[in-house]
């Protein structure tokens, strides 16, 4: 009887020993998740301030309250620090684009450049601080892979779908049609960086030559849209212009 007690005690221990270990190692799990989290948004906001070339690793401890070997025992490097940061910025992107009532795929591609827009406007130390390239630089960034290969996937993703509903001709290859927006909205965000047109005029040019471009691969459903449009934003360009 004795001899079973103890086993009894000797499992009960053995059991609040394992619940405990669990437990602590839940909570180091969610000590660890809160200092990324702190990091990141750290990183974001001194990018505002620095751009990607001066921001240091040292700064973004700081402001997040940590040690140096911290930020780099959790992220390894300044490129992943970056990218969960650009990671971040592209969720939060396709979400406010998946929540916006459009009727229709191609209804959402033009949400999505107004969407776009927003973001740029009510923040534009951030956007032109990280996208901006100067001639000559090794930058991180840019519209370099990092940044540009998931933004290429989801502008792929709104191509597929579009010809999927119908609104692009079978046979529109995603990729290059993809590639073509992608070229687009990265000419007309770079004027926009360098501060040679508003951000009502980058929304206007980024429809127009979304507009132009996807009617070249419309379906007989679609074109009478597009043209429309294009034609409307051409006049809204033009006026402006005058």
């Amino acid at each position: 009887m004795v001899a079973k007690d103890h086993r009894e005690l000797a499992l009960q221990a053995g059991q609040l020993t394992q619940s405990e270990e669990c437990f602590d190692g839940s909570r180091r799990e969610q000590a660890k998740h809160e200092r990324r989290g702190r990091i990141v948004k750290a990183a974001h906001d001194l990018l505002r301030e620095t751009g990607v070339e001066e921001l240091s690793m040292r700064a973004v401890a700081d402001r997040a309250d940590v040690s140096l070997s911290t930020v780099y025992n959790l992220f390894e490097s300044k490129q992943a620090v970056l990218a969960r940061v650009f990671d971040r910025d592209l969720a939060d992107f396709e979400q406010l684009v998946a929540a916006a009532p459009s009727p229709d795929v191609l209804a959402r591609m033009f949400d999505a450049l107004d969407i776009a827009a927003d973001l740029y406007q009510a923040d534009p130390a951030f956007y032109r601080a990280t996208m901006w390239r100067r001639p000559g630089e090794s930058s991180e960034l840019g519209l370099r892979a990092t940044l540009r290969a998931p933004r290429i996937r989801f502008w792929r993703g709104m191509v597929a779908a579009a010809t999927q509903e119908g609104w692009l001709r079978r046979g529109s290859d995603p990729a290059v049609v993809g590639a073509l927006l992608i070229q687009i909205f990265g000419g007309v965000l770079a004027d926009w960086i360098a501060g040679e047109i508003s951000i009502e005029t980058l929304r206007r040019e980024l429809k127009l030559g979304f507009a132009v471009t996807l009617l070249a691969f419309a379906t007989r459903q679609a074109s009478a849209r597009l043209r429309t449009l294009s034609s409307d934003l051409h006049s809204q360009l033009s006026a402006a212009r005058s």
